[in-house]
């Protein structure tokens, strides 16, 4: 199984720091069970971005969604339409996701909320 640990806080606030439309992006499988990426997790994380920016006076718009499986395409198919609409997509998955994501959608920027480990 894959394991994976959440980046620190501060350095996920330096990597979306220019995008204003974040995908956060969650996976129900290996980040679920080490408590790193699931739809928990997820909720926790836009909270935490939400409050820091309104902290900051800076507006920001973040989805939350949590797919079944990341590291499957059939799956990543499915957030083409929040894909589109977002500046960045946020992935709380293991690294297969996030490059399953980058692959499917090259043409946004997908980074890692997650170190695998």
């Amino acid at each position: 199984m894959i394991i994976a640990d959440r980046k620190p806080f501060q350095e996920i606030m330096d990597m979306l720091k220019p995008f204003t439309k974040i995908l956060l992006l969650g996976c129900n499988e290996c980040v679920t069970v080490c408590s790193a990426g699931g739809a928990k997790e997820v909720a926790v994380l836009a909270s935490e971005i939400r409050l820091t920016r309104a902290k900051e006076g800076r507006s920001v718009e973040v989805v939350e969604h949590t797919l079944e499986r990341q590291c499957d395409p059939e799956y990543a198919a499915e957030v083409k339409t929040f894909v589109e609409g977002s500046d960045v997509v946020l992935s709380m998955a293991c690294g297969c996701g996030v490059q399953t994501m980058a692959e499917a959608y090259g043409n946004k920027c997908v980074m890692p909320a997650v170190n695998t480990t």
